[in-house]
């Protein structure tokens, strides 16, 4: 049985790669991620995985008509900040698979992952011109620190989306709205963070405000943030925050 979720594991990262949806590298990070996740948790935990990264891999290529669609290639960098913090939560299912917090812990950083993803996307699609929370001002589509009342929708949907899906494989049904309420504030703590934290770059030739250290074919320079903190970082930050919030939760309880 291990074997054959190693090799279908193995597979959709070679299809991803094939299909340029993953690089090299973010093909190889997928695999990892998806092995440490099967022999934590089965096929069950690779579902979960799947209607995370297919899912949000079919929305981010959705026709858009109020921005120019990036077709992305994902770097292993961008797989692990979505995906690694919830492989590192399945090695504790791996050596306490019978506990129950592992396993909330688990779905909640894929639904945060999810939310944030969802979040992103519906926003930038069908929330006009977001609210930036730290200057309070209306700002351009899809930087880091925007909120939409659409994309804050679409964060909960998200997040829902793993944690019913997640409980009723995992909990019986169980701690659906933890592991919801979990998710969604792991995105919305990767908006706050990415508002005062996360670097923010201009570019040297046409000052438009971008997260990349090119722009145009120059260079770009830090404006404001912390330098390093990209937007890996709060990715990964995000799927932190959630776990955590859960584990809180479900001790005080």
């Amino acid at each position: 049985m291990v074997v054959l979720l190693l090799i279908g594991v193995a597979l959709i990262a070679y299809l991803a790669y094939r299909y340029q949806t993953l690089t090299v590298g973010g093909a190889w990070m997928a695999f990892l991620v998806g092995m440490v996740i099967a022999l934590s948790f089965s096929y069950k935990g690779l579902i979960i995985l799947a209607l995370f990264f297919i899912g949000s891999t079919i929305f981010g290529r959705l026709p858009a008509r109020t921005f120019e669609r990036e077709k992305e290639t994902r770097t292993a960098g961008q797989v692990f900040a979505n995906g690694g913090v919830a492989a590192l939560l399945a090695i504790s299912g791996l050596l306490f698979a019978d506990d129950e917090l592992a396993r909330i812990m688990f779905i909640s950083a894929l639904a945060a992952a999810n939310s944030d993803t969802w979040a992103t996307e519906g926003g930038k699609r069908w929330g006009g011109r977001p609210y930036h929370i730290r200057t309070s001002n209306r700002t351009t589509t899809g930087r880091s620190g925007a909120i939409s009342p659409i994309g804050t929708l679409f964060a909960f949907i998200g997040s829902a989306f793993i944690a019913v899906f997640g409980s009723f494989l995992f909990l019986n049904g169980d701690w659906v709205v933890l592991i919801l309420i979990a998710g969604f504030a792991g995105a919305m703590a990767d908006t706050v963070i990415g508002a005062y934290l996360q670097e923010e770059r201009q570019c040297e030739y046409c000052n438009t405000l971008t997260e990349e250290k090119n722009h145009c074919g120059h260079n770009t320079r830090i404006i404001r943030g912390v330098p390093g903190v990209d937007n890996n970082k709060v990715n990964v930050a995000c799927t932190i925050v959630s776990p955590m919030f859960a584990m809180i939760i479900f001790l005080l309880v």
